[in-house]
């Protein structure tokens, strides 16, 4: 199972109290049907013994597959203000370590995008998992 490939013993270093998946837009998540990434969360977070919170971060805006964007900046400049949190957020997420939760790192937009949404929430650290790393232009 993949959520077994994470590297626990270094992810319970962390010290993370809470973790988080980055969600999908609500208009890919209808036609995808299911989010990777927080399949991935719900079992790091049982493996680790952590809260999951798949309702804190919402993805507000509706971009084009980062895997479709040629260039690190086009990607920066897609998703730059891309993440919103919920009204709940910052009960759930102040004064806590939150590691936050890809399946695929490439450039760090997303998950830029998506730790400046929690942090701006209240979270004193936002760490992240992914499952693969994938630079641009690598096959």
């Amino acid at each position: 199972m993949l959520g077994g490939m994470f590297n626990i013993a270094a992810m319970s270093r962390s010290s993370a109290d809470l973790v988080v998946p980055i969600p999908l837009h609500k208009s890919r998540l209808r036609s995808r049907g299911y989010n990777q990434s927080e399949i991935l969360a719900r079992l790091l977070s049982e493996r680790l013994g952590l809260e999951d919170h798949n309702d804190i971060l919402i993805r507000i805006a509706h971009t084009v597959p980062q895997s479709e964007l040629p260039t690190a900046t086009a990607r920066h400049s897609t998703m730059a203000g891309g993440f919103s949190t919920s009204p709940n957020a910052s009960a759930v997420v102040t004064g806590k370590r939150v590691l936050l939760v890809d399946d695929v790192f490439t450039t760090g937009s997303t998950v830029k995008a998506a730790a400046d949404a929690l942090k701006s929430a209240g979270a004193s650290w936002v760490g992240v998992a992914a499952l693969t790393v994938q630079p641009i232009g690598a096959l």
